[in-house]
């Protein structure tokens, strides 16, 4: 096998795994994309659920308000209260969750898209390799062509110089 198909199979192969990397950072980009909704949904969950809970807090306060309060009905809003506090822990907790998941998968898109540039780095040094390659094969074929055509120049000039 000659240089020239040596290098021109490597650069297929070369070809082949840009083409995987950048299907990589493809992939990865709708994963960060995915995560980075997923994180404003649970930010957006966490602000509701907080207005509801300020809302319910106030309508119950507002119906205290004129009327005799009984210690059960005090602890019937203390356990709503503590409910509405858990939830809001847990949804802060999603949120938290979302964001690491948000930075892992930047973190991943980063390494698909330095795997990506480093292949396209060798298949560029490769493309050069082989065009140089070619230029030089098709300098030595017209250097090979021209002396031919001498040589068989040569002996008609000599033959009408004498």
């Amino acid at each position: 096998m000659k240089d020239r198909e040596m290098i021109a199979r490597l650069r297929d192969l070369r070809r082949r795994r840009e083409d995987r990397a950048r299907e990589e950072v493809i992939k990865r980009h709708a994963a960060l994309d995915r995560a980075a909704r997923e994180g404003r949904q649970a930010a957006s969950a966490v602000t509701e659920h907080l207005q509801r809970t300020v809302d319910a807090e106030d309508a119950a306060f507002g119906s205290l308000i004129g009327h005799r309060i009984k210690a059960a009905s005090l602890h019937q809003l203390q356990g709503r209260f503590e409910i509405a506090a858990r939830k809001t822990e847990q949804l802060r907790e999603n949120e938290k969750m979302a964001g690491v998941a948000e930075q892992q998968r930047q973190a991943e898109l980063s390494a698909a898209r330095n795997d990506h540039r480093e292949a396209m780095k060798a298949l560029t040094k490769l493309d050069g390799v082989l065009e140089h390659l070619i230029n030089r094969t098709a300098r030595r074929c017209l250097a090979l062509a021209e002396l031919s055509e001498e040589e068989e120049r040569g002996p008609t000039r000599l033959s009408t110089e004498r």
